[in-house]
């Protein structure tokens, strides 16, 4: 099964360096939808306090180098 990799950047990078083994692109983009609803729901204050856009890339490597598979990027305009 192939390892997913889920980077979170909102004007910094939280590189993940475990991954997830998901069967599929489409489990991955399940999984990055998952943890894209995990942010929401944990911010106290809100994802886009500080910043008003950031993004979920997910890659097969561990390191933020690696080119993404697939992007999600969120932002909030006003």
């Amino acid at each position: 099964m192939p390892r997913y990799f889920f980077h979170v950047h909102d004007g910094g990078s939280v590189p993940d360096d475990l991954g997830l083994a998901l069967p599929d692109i489409d489990a991955a983009r399940t999984a990055a939808i998952e943890l894209t609803r995990e942010i929401l729901r944990s911010e106290l204050i809100g994802p886009f306090h500080d910043h008003s856009c950031w993004r979920i890339e997910v890659s097969d490597s561990p390191e933020l180098t690696g080119l993404p598979i697939f992007v999600l990027h969120f932002s909030v305009s006003e």
